[in-house]
């Protein structure tokens, strides 16, 4: 972009993707706890870590949304692993927060809320990337119902109490890692029905 200017201009390619949802359980109740000023102290010392490991894993953070992540692999750099790079990062992130709640950051102001748990959802499949937004304004993101479906997977650890829930596409690019099918699901706005596994652990589990 720095070199060819020209090459902002709104539009997407087709590519095969990973996406990743992240968010942190119960944040309204810890927000009721902190003040606005603590929240943003908060976020920074898990938000930073939590990118760190994905950028490490070759994804592209796409947006923050309040204490969410959104993040996705295989462009706008190819990555041929990328489904497991993604599932490696997911299983870095939730060791990475159960670490930082045994051991909290100790930077002075820096609060830390209990015992902090985030849920992920994974899924791959055919997305539209590109510049995205209107004339006025334009991000680098993503469309496709791979990413609706990422979003409303994420939407059920809580329901399933699991902290990484994937799609059934990303399921069957993981041989080896240790997963287990939790249901056979119609997500909002969806109909045809899904099958959601649990990512327990890599190949050593």
């Amino acid at each position: 972009i720095a070199d060819d200017p020209s090459q902002l201009q709104l539009g997407g390619e087709e590519r095969d993707m990973t996406v990743l949802f992240c968010d942190v359980r119960a944040f309204s109740s810890i927000s009721e706890k902190l003040s606005p000023d603590e929240i943003i102290r908060f976020l920074i010392a898990l938000l930073t870590p939590l990118t760190d490991t994905l950028l490490a894993s070759r994804a592209t953070i796409d947006k923050y949304i309040g204490d969410a992540i959104l993040a996705f692999w295989n462009a706008p750099l190819d990555d041929p692993d990328q489904h497991r790079n993604a599932a490696r990062a997911s299983l870095a992130m939730v060791a990475l927060t159960e670490e930082l709640n045994r051991k909290p950051p100790t930077d002075a102001g820096v609060p830390w809320p209990g015992n902090v748990k985030i849920g992920i959802g994974l899924n791959s499949g055919l997305c539209c990337v590109g510049n995205m937004g209107s004339e006025q304004r334009l991000s680098y993101s993503l469309i496709g119902d791979t990413v609706n479906l990422a979003s409303r997977i994420e939407g059920l650890t809580k329901y399933y109490g699991v902290d990484i829930a994937i799609g059934d596409s990303l399921r069957r690019e993981l041989d080896g890692f240790a997963c287990l099918e939790i249901d056979l699901v119609r997500v909002v706005g969806r109909d045809r029905p899904e099958a959601v596994h649990v990512l327990l652990g890599d190949e050593t589990m």
